[in-house]
């Protein structure tokens, strides 16, 4: 049997997403085709996880994987050369990437590059970049719509909250970190940014 990793990607501020959602339906579809060696679970944008997918790569090489599995071609990135080149450099290695929502194979069978698959590919990057563009846009024009009518960004200067007020806030976080939880499970049992997470526990 071949032997395959999920990769589960949200960015961080997709608050509604949740990645244990990605590979489970993953490993539920594919957990009787192929040996699922690892999990590979991340919060990051996919403007910035660059780091992550070269050490999904090397992963893969080192460990004898045949199939890398995404639920869908943004959760590999946003960006269409970052895209492109993974997919390239996995081809290179013979390393088949599959995109679930597509049911696309990067490699054929005999473990030749499917150029059907290719040219899909790029076009479902290019969209996927598109679709980032146009968020951004959104929200800097939603930005300057309210500064315009007179609208101030960051935080109030009269919130600021004491060391005491923001333990009192974050109970929850506190009650998981003396559990031992690490910040990726707490992230997901609180809703809370990893930033969160993180300045509560230097506070404690």
């Amino acid at each position: 049997m071949d032997r395959a990793i999920i990769v589960s990607r949200c960015s961080t501020n997709e608050k509604r997403q949740d990645v244990s959602r990605q590979s489970y339906d993953l490993q539920n579809k594919f957990s009787k085709v192929y040996e699922i060696v690892k999990k590979l679970e991340y919060y990051k944008s996919g403007e910035k996880n660059e780091k992550e997918i070269d050490e999904i790569i090397q992963y893969a090489i080192n460990n004898n994987i045949q199939h890398i599995l995404f639920s869908e071609i943004s959760r590999i990135g946003r960006r269409v050369i970052e895209t492109l080149v993974f997919i390239e450099n996995c081809t290179k290695h013979r390393i088949n990437v599959h995109i679930d929502n597509y049911n696309m194979n990067s490699l054929n069978d005999d473990k030749t590059e499917n150029m059907m698959t290719k040219i899909m590919l790029q076009i479902g990057a290019s969209f996927a970049e598109i679709e980032l563009r146009q968020t951004h846009n959104r929200l800097n024009s939603g930005r300057a719509k309210y500064i315009a009518n007179g609208g101030r960004l960051g935080r109030n200067p009269d919130t600021k909250l004491t060391k005491e007020q923001i333990l009192e806030k974050h109970k929850d976080i506190i009650k998981y970190l003396n559990q031992g939880q690490s910040i990726r499970n707490i992230m997901k049992l609180t809703a809370k940014s990893s930033g969160t997470i993180q300045k509560v526990k230097q506070l404690i």
